[in-house]
């Protein structure tokens, strides 16, 4: 029986650990565009983002688009060549990142999952 991988927190913190030791920069791998990243949120997150990136100013711009798409352009343009990337492509720094929590031996999950079953 193969166990499936479902704790996704702990992936997370690997995954910030493994771009921490390589070094990594997102930024060079991920463009924030419309296609990317603002025509799959909201447009409060839209608001938020343009914002972070560049200002209370610019993201007054974003909220006063009538439509979402038009909120989606003017975000595009925006953050373009900033450099700015969601938070969730982000590598989280050493001091943002929670440990890892202990959890039981695998042998003891095991036994668990398959009584589950």
């Amino acid at each position: 029986m193969e166990k499936k991988f479902t704790d996704r927190k702990k992936g997370i913190q690997q995954a910030n650990q493994l771009g921490r030791a390589l070094k990594v920069d997102m930024s060079e791998w991920f463009e924030t565009t419309g296609d990317s990243y603002f025509k799959h949120v909201n447009r409060t997150t839209i608001e938020l983002a343009v914002v972070e990136a560049k200002g209370r100013e610019a993201g007054l711009s974003v909220k006063a688009a009538a439509k979402k798409t038009e909120a989606v352009m003017i975000a595009e343009r925006l953050v373009a060549g900033s450099g700015w990337i969601p938070a969730p492509v982000r590598i989280a720094a050493a001091d943002e990142a929670r440990p890892v929590e202990h959890e039981t031996d695998i042998e003891d999950n095991d036994q668990f999952s398959e009584a589950a079953e």
